[in-house]
């Protein structure tokens, strides 16, 4: 299974570079992205109680993003802004928060337009637009142990994002993009105090809401074109689904080398 999908992947990636091969004029002029992104928030200071066993930080639940892009006359630069939500959380969900964002940032393509996959480095920023200050206290159980646990939640307002991507274009006008950030809060803080089964000591834990973001999703540039090249990709994509066509299957082209060795081993073998 995991080799037909290898294999499929492979196939996809081929099929766009066929497409793109030779294409020097490839128009784009802004674009739309859609997808989901996750957040796992970095751990200033912990003082971890032996009794509580949750992870202290973890990716939340995926959340979703719709951005805009356009393309600078200047090669290699565009611009890009919209919305995401972000959710942070720890020990196991039990502390979470929700920031809404309104992004901004620039992205540097090093490639020419013409290749299929598409890398890029940019700079985001993230201004929250939510509230900032939240404060919560629980109890509960964990393993037999009585817990209780007191948080005070400062959301940044803003935070900056280094972030590195790629752009997978499976047709003309059509990426997948895959995308790591590491947003650097400006003034967030998080404080979560624990205590067990009434003991007097207290485990504390400390964030300053840094954290590291995945975000995939779907990308569509426009003007939006559909070659015939895209067609023959499709069909063999509709046939590698259904189990009709495997790319492995395919007779590999012979080389110049292997055609002289066949050669020469059809001379020797005469003798």
């Amino acid at each position: 299974m995991f080799r037909r999908i290898m294999t499929a992947t492979a196939a996809l990636a081929a099929c766009a570079a066929t497409a793109f091969a030779g294409d020097d004029d490839v128009s784009r002029r802004w674009a739309v992205i859609a997808g989901m992104n996750l957040s796992c928030p970095t751990t200033a200071s912990v003082e971890r109680s032996p009794r509580d066993a949750g992870n202290i930080a973890a990716f939340a639940s995926p959340q979703c993003n719709v951005l805009l892009e356009y393309y600078l006359p200047q090669q290699h630069f565009s611009v890009v802004g919209g919305y995401n939500a972000e959710t942070v959380q720890w020990f196991d969900s039990k502390v979470d928060a929700t920031m809404q964002n309104i992004v901004l940032g620039a992205r540097y393509y090093p490639l020419s337009k013409r290749f299929a996959l598409q890398p890029y480095a940019s700079l985001m920023t993230y201004t929250n637009v939510a509230q900032r200050h939240e404060q919560h206290s629980m109890s509960g159980w964990n393993g037999g142990d009585g817990y209780g646990r007191d948080c005070t939640l400062r959301l940044p307002r803003v935070s900056v994002a280094p972030t590195v991507g790629v752009d997978c274009y499976i047709f003309s006008s059509l990426a997948l993009e895959f995308q790591y950030g590491f947003p650097l809060a400006i003034d967030g803080k998080a404080h979560v105090a624990t205590t067990c089964n009434g003991s007097p000591d207290v485990y504390r834990m400390r964030s300053d809401m840094h954290r590291h973001n995945i975000q995939i999703g779907l990308k569509a540039t426009f003007p939006f074109r559909f070659t015939s090249a895209d067609g023959n990709n499709l069909f063999s994509l509709i046939e590698m689904a259904l189990g009709i066509y495997d790319p492995a299957d395919e007779k590999k082209q012979e080389t110049k080398k292997e055609r002289r060795r066949m050669k020469l081993e059809r001379v020797l073998d005469s003798y």
